[in-house]
């Protein structure tokens, strides 16, 4: 039976169509061609991950069941294991490690170094720290500090500190939560959380008015450092490339700092004659990703100047 799922999704906070099947939620997206996938997948520890076969028979006896099921394998995971699905690529960005030494000497170029070294000539002291009322305020200095990041609307201005502890709370009892600060202001923050092998990033900011103290490359510096202690082998965060974008901001910073592409395969199983057709067809992508890149950079950039011409009138 179809539940609702409260969760939040860029920001927002949206109710989701649902199954509860084998323990885990499995998400309806879609009107037209409704597509299924278990809930916070990326997110989930492998073994809270339910048997495919088993989930998939649950799924087609299932009354509101999705006319598509999508499923990803787990880094490092990265040689097709499900024959007979349909299957097509996507992408994770992937930092091998095996000691934090050799991460800082062998993985990372010399200015990347310099700037790990910049952080704590200029004061910068990053620390693992409890989930407690000083961090979440912190979080929320971070949050309000402006509302346009990155030449967009940024979705946690202005959310309220019962919000952030929310929404920042989740797998707390397997997250490493750090904070970067210069004297007792809290400047930056990052979070990790981890599995046996693996571990995410889920977020890693910092004030723009610290930018010159290089706050980042120290949060992630000590990230390695401590999911090296836990013996953890590959540092995740979240994709690479993002469809047809490639070489932006972010993913320069990735690659600064060690993280590599690596692609693992997705699958797509139909559970009804509509889905089946879709994915003969592709129609089980969304708008968004058939959009050429050379179109969506120009929509990029006439969004950063309407939201900083925004900003500008704002401050006036």
């Amino acid at each position: 039976m179809i539940r609702t799922l409260h969760a939040t999704v860029k920001g927002k906070a949206v109710n989701l169509p649902a199954l509860r099947l084998q323990g885990v939620d499995v998400v309806l997206r879609g009107r037209l061609l409704r597509v299924g996938e278990v809930f916070d997948e990326y997110w989930l520890t492998r073994d809270g991950l339910p048997a495919i076969d088993a989930l998939l028979d649950d799924l087609r006896h299932a009354t509101g069941r999705p006319d598509v099921f999508a499923f990803t394998q787990r880094v490092p995971d990265h040689e097709p294991q499900h024959h007979g699905h349909v299957m097509e690529w996507t992408n994770f960005a992937v930092l091998r490690l095996s000691s934090y030494e050799h991460w800082f000497e062998r993985q990372i170029p010399a200015s990347t170094r310099r700037n790990v070294r910049a952080g704590e000539k200029r004061g910068v002291k990053v620390r693992v720290c409890d989930f407690d009322d000083a961090y979440v305020g912190g979080i929320s200095s971070i949050f309000n500090e402006t509302p346009v990041r990155a030449g967009r609307r940024y979705w946690h201005y202005g959310k309220d500190i019962e919000t952030v502890r929310k929404e920042n709370g989740t797998y707390a009892d397997r997250s490493i939560f750090l904070g970067a600060f210069v004297g007792e202001d809290m400047v930056g923050y990052l979070k990790v959380v981890c599995d046996t092998r693996t571990a995410a990033i889920m977020q890693i900011l910092s004030k723009t008015t610290a930018r010159d103290q290089r706050v980042n490359n120290a949060l992630m510096a000590e990230a390695v450092r401590q999911v090296c202690a836990r013996g953890i082998q590959y540092l995740l965060y979240e994709h690479f490339d993002y469809g047809n974008k490639t070489g932006d901001t972010l993913t320069r910073f990735k690659q600064s700092n060690g993280f590599e592409r690596m692609d693992v395969p997705r699958y797509f199983v139909p559970l009804t004659l509509k889905g089946a057709t879709a994915l003969r067809l592709g129609l089980h992508h969304n708008l968004k990703e058939r959009v050429p890149e050379s179109i969506s950079a120009r929509l990029r950039a006439w969004r950063s100047r309407w939201y900083q011409r925004g900003e500008a009138s704002a401050g006036n």
